[in-house]
């Protein structure tokens, strides 16, 4: 495929189409003062508005403004004085160290160790290191001197909030931003068409918006100090968290935080900290990592009464397994008799294969079912998720309220929580009737017609008319009913596990997991292999070793 060129003032498009549709969806959840911005962003000139996009889209607030080259900007300092009038940028780095703004190390991390050495030959020596220099300058008690040596324009953006607030309206998440944009222009990503209207939106009040937003940002501060491994700080931030929210979105956000930091502060003993977080929280693994503090705090009637509390009602069927291998380790600590449940041991073959390129076990293993007259594709999960996409896709992409909230979506909001199914009941239980029935002729349709378009479902790289061929000749469709009910039960969970291979002749067809010297059946996989048992699906484990050379 040819490269897409894009125009030098694609983004200038973009941010237009990212307002144009803040202002028309979310008018009311903006301030007066975001309302001016507004105004006065459309007064500016094309280059102002461009140079403002270009800031606003890099990493940082302060910057260089002498580094700043951009072709398509044909005045670049008059872009710069309109910003600076309109109080879009400010160049007044001593008022802003002043007010507090910014410190002297946002400044001086601007500069290379190189130009330090140049700037303050009198402060730093060559075998310093730059953070050395860095904390030389914190550490100065003349900031007067150190801001009079700066003989260059630095900026300082003032509506990196404000992008955030407007990309969180638009995406209504916190994760994507205007790259997605360029994605969609470059032709990498293509995304399905539905209806998007006010009543789809995610936020209806600026409440919602202000709190999303702070936990965001709450959320960043966790994951800066869980990457430098500083658990006082986590221990701290946790105790920042806001309080149970009765909006659903806001509080599963609120929950996945927690668990994070709970598990944080278990892996450092503070069982206590970790305890009482994970009490606020529902997601699971929240209530096995209670069971095993409460473990490592020799409290084993107290974990032992949770752990049946579990079985009684799991969230899912890891929690009910784990619950299981939890019990067993305290039935003795708390003179329980524990009766283990039936083990499930899955159909093996032992294979013993040659492998003179040295590839992936997989790999060797599917030319051995080839050599043995199988069309063989290696898809693991992907098969039949593809197949599910295809399936559902109309179903997948209805106009259902609250689905649609921006024209980037690989999935409705809801595609990984219950409610997925629930709303869309009467249409999915046609559809499995349908293709139970042999009714259901859309796989083809879809395939061909959504070809290219995003889908969480679909791997449109991996999965291929031949699979979809074969898939559909092969495989009875009360099987194909069975497994999709099976993942239904639970999207976010059931998605994964399954075999690596899949593969037809004349006769049939088979799923087999691959497993190499040394490696072991993983719990989900095994819970996919016994209801392929439980179904008559066939499958099995090929254990492989290797010939001698």
């Amino acid at each position: 495929m040819a490269a897409i060129e894009l125009e030098q003032d694609y983004y200038l498009h973009n941010f237009n189409a990212l307002l144009k549709t803040v202002a028309q969806y979310h008018s009311s959840l903006l301030s007066a003062d975001e309302k001016r911005w507004l105004h006065y962003f459309y007064l500016l000139s094309t280059d102002a508005q461009m140079l403002l996009i270009r800031l606003l889209s890099r990493k940082g607030v302060l910057f260089r403004f002498n580094k700043l080259k951009y072709a398509e900007i044909t005045n670049i300092e008059q872009a710069k004085d309109q910003l600076i009038q309109h109080g879009m940028i400010s160049a007044d780095i001593s008022q802003l160290y002043k007010q507090h703004v910014i410190t002297l190390t946002d400044i001086f991390s601007l500069y290379t160790k190189p130009e330090l050495l140049i700037l303050l030959p009198e402060l730093v020596s060559k075998t310093d290191k730059k953070n050395e220099i860095i904390m030389k300058i914190k550490q100065h008690d003349d900031s007067k001197y150190l801001l009079s040596i700066i003989n260059e324009p630095v900026v300082m953006v003032q509506q990196q909030v404000l992008l955030a607030k407007f990309l969180l309206l638009f995406f209504g998440n916190s994760h994507q931003d205007l790259s997605q944009f360029v994605l969609s222009d470059l032709g990498l990503h293509k995304f399905e068409s539905y209806p998007i209207d006010a009543c789809t939106q995610l936020f209806h009040t600026v409440e919602q918006v202000d709190q999303w937003l702070a936990l965001t940002q709450l959320s960043d501060l966790y994951w800066h100090a869980h990457d430098a491994k500083d658990y006082t700080a986590i221990a701290t931030l946790s105790q920042t968290l806001p309080d149970k929210s009765t909006w659903v979105p806001l509080e599963n956000k609120r929950q996945k935080l927690i668990n994070h930091m709970a598990r944080d502060l278990e892996r450092n003993q503070q069982y206590n900290s970790a305890l009482t977080l994970f009490r606020q929280s529902e997601r699971t693994p929240s209530r096995e990592r209670q069971a095993r503090i409460l473990i490592a705090q020799q409290q084993y009637q107290a974990a032992y009464d949770l752990v049946k509390d579990i079985q009684r009602h799991p969230r899912n069927e890891e929690e009910y397994e784990v619950s299981i291998r939890l019990e067993r380790k305290l039935a003795k600590s708390v003179n329980q008799v524990f009766t283990a449940p039936e083990t499930f041991i899955p159909k093996a073959l032992q294979l013993q294969l040659a492998n003179p390129k040295q590839q992936r076990v997989e790999h060797c293993t599917a030319d051995y079912f080839e050599s043995q007259g199988w069309t063989v594709f290696y898809l693991e999960n992907q098969f039949l998720n593809s197949l599910f996409g295809l399936a559902m896709w109309d179903i997948i992409f209805a106009p259902i309220k609250g689905s649609f909230i921006n024209p980037y979506q690989l999935a409705p909001l809801d595609m990984f929580s219950g409610e997925f199914y629930l709303k869309r009941q009467d249409l999915i239980d046609k559809r499995l009737q349908a293709i139970e029935q042999g009714h259901f002729d859309g796989w083809q349709q879809h395939f061909e017609q959504k070809q290219g378009i995003t889908n969480y479902w679909v791997h449109w790289e991996l999965f291929s008319q031949q699979a979809l061929t074969l898939a559909l000749s092969h495989i009875p469709p009360s099987q194909l009913v069975a497994m999709f009910r099976r993942l239904l039960k639970d999207l976010r969970h059931h998605r994964s596990g399954m075999p690596d291979l899949i593969m037809f002749n004349d006769t049939g067809y088979q799923w087999v997991e691959v497993k190499g010297p040394g490696d072991k059946l993983q719990n989900h996989q095994l819970r996919w292999l016994a209801f392929f048992e439980q179904y008559q699906i066939p499958a099995q484990v090929a254990y492989v070793t290797y010939l001698d050379k």
